[in-house]
């Protein structure tokens, strides 16, 4: 019985070590961003857009044809 309190204090352990982990990688995540890189993310989620628009364009004119 002992053998099984002692395992499971250890998982109770690892678990919350685990827990603080996560919290910290959350906190870190959730600081707001200054302004260029902001505009930077931006800037790059209209590119990516673009391509991908551009893409579907190019595979829709390869099935029509045109």
């Amino acid at each position: 019985m002992s053998d099984v309190s002692s395992e499971l204090h250890a998982i109770n352990k690892t678990l919350e070590r685990h827990n603080e982990i996560a919290q910290k990688t959350l906190d870190v995540m959730q600081k707001s961003d200054n302004k260029p890189t902001r505009i930077l993310k931006a800037v790059v989620l209209i590119a990516g857009a673009l391509t991908l628009l551009g893409s579907i364009d190019i595979i829709r004119k390869w099935i029509i044809g045109g």
